[in-house]
């Protein structure tokens, strides 16, 4: 009888502490639940946050995009202007150019002109008979 009393003691024991060890293990579980809600909540905040800023983000990309764009047709049009200038600039070069050989052809042209009519004046005036001088009576 003794040994049971004493058992029974030790059961007794052996069950306030076990019940002490899960009063123990039930804290620190609730514990660990606020916890854990704490951090989900700051993991939302965050996660708001993040949100919020990536489409800042993008809108501000969305924005330097439309801004590159812009830039991109703005040279394309200083290429075409460029282009253009040059085309005109060829075309008025080989005008004056043009202009350059008529003029010196036409130049030719007089001169020539001119030699042959002083050629011929001087062939006319070799068979014109000399008209005999008139004396007045």
């Amino acid at each position: 009888m003794v040994a049971f009393v004493a058992s029974s003691i030790c059961f007794v024991r052996f069950l306030l502490y076990t019940h002490a060890l899960l009063r123990l293990g039930e804290s620190s579980i609730d514990r660990l639940q606020r916890q854990a809600l704490r951090t989900a909540r700051e993991s939302e905040k965050m996660i708001e946050a993040s949100v919020l800023l990536i489409e800042d983000l993008q809108q501000k990309l969305d924005a330097l995009d439309a801004w590159f764009q812009a830039a991109n047709e703005a040279g394309e049009a200083v290429r075409r202007a460029t282009r253009s200038v040059s085309m005109i600039s060829q075309t008025v070069e080989d005008t004056v150019q043009e202009a350059r050989r008529a003029v010196h052809t036409r130049q030719d042209a007089v001169s020539d002109l001119m030699e042959w009519t002083m050629r011929g004046l001087t062939l006319a005036s070799r068979f014109q008979p000399s008209k005999p001088s008139k004396t007045k009576e």
